[in-house]
């Protein structure tokens, strides 16, 4: 059984992907807040909801302690 010691999320793609989140939520905030409809409110709150239950899961992530990874192998013990 190997270890990985790398970081295995592609953490790239998941940053980009956010960046262009904010960029899209931004301009329908901009669109919802020039014609306020019902819809556009209703889907704010949608869109709110959403982003508020993945803030939950990114804080309870950063609530838990790191794990300290068990060593490759164990050193050799003095003869």
């Amino acid at each position: 059984m190997s270890t990985s010691t790398s970081f295995d999320v592609p953490l790239t793609p998941i940053s980009k992907t956010l960046t262009q989140l904010r960029v899209d939520v931004g301009a329908f905030i901009d669109t919802a807040t020039r014609h306020p409809t019902a819809q556009r409110r209703a889907a704010l709150v949608d869109v709110h909801h959403q982003l508020r239950l993945l803030g939950q899961r990114v804080n309870a992530a950063l609530g838990t302690p790191p794990t300290r990874n068990a060593p490759a192998h164990e050193p050799a013990e003095p003869t």
